[in-house]
């Protein structure tokens, strides 16, 4: 199976549009250009690309970021790292599930990298798992509830003989 890949752009534009994951989870929305067309892609799912000026890093490499915000393999990254770094304006991070057709970049893009991303090996046997049945849990002994007392059956008969009478003697 070919791992998916992350393609890294260099525009060649002056693009100070801001489109990453941080700025659509607080709401802003950027207008972008035809990044579709600069890469030559048949279309762009917007949502899973990032887009911004790489000074907005600040002091970060732009390898550093590449490699925290998305899970890449290891050793394509380190060696594209000296390329990516030197990208100055703005970059756009595609990865394949955002991309639809061959990319053909125009003057307006720069392939810099297509670095493979890491995928789940769901090949590994695994080991069966002891299952050991949970102990049988003992019920707690029923408390029987204490019987009525004779004593205290008679005071209330006697309680509820007298609100009674009481009532019927002041009517």
């Amino acid at each position: 199976m070919i791992p998916p890949r992350l393609h890294i752009f260099a525009l060649n534009r002056d693009v100070t549009a801001r489109h990453t994951n941080l700025t659509r989870a607080q709401g802003d929305t950027a207008d972008l250009p035809p990044l579709a067309d600069w890469i030559g892609a048949d279309s762009l799912a917007t949502d899973r690309i990032e887009l911004f000026p790489v000074e907005d890093l600040g002091d970060l490499d732009l390898s550093a970021y590449v490699g925290a915000a998305f899970d890449l393999e290891d050793g394509p990254l380190a060696t594209a790292a000296s390329r990516l770094n030197a990208i100055g304006g703005a970059v756009l991070l595609a990865p394949d599930s955002a991309v639809d057709g061959a990319l053909v970049p125009g003057p307006e893009a720069t392939l810099i990298a297509s670095l493979p991303m890491a995928v789940a090996d769901h090949d590994a046997d695994l080991p069966k798992a002891v299952v050991t049945p949970s102990p049988a849990s003992t019920p707690e002994p029923q408390i029987a509830p204490e019987p009525l007392r004779p004593a205290i059956v008679l005071w209330v008969l006697l309680t509820i003989l007298v609100v009674a009478g009481v009532s019927w003697w002041l009517t």
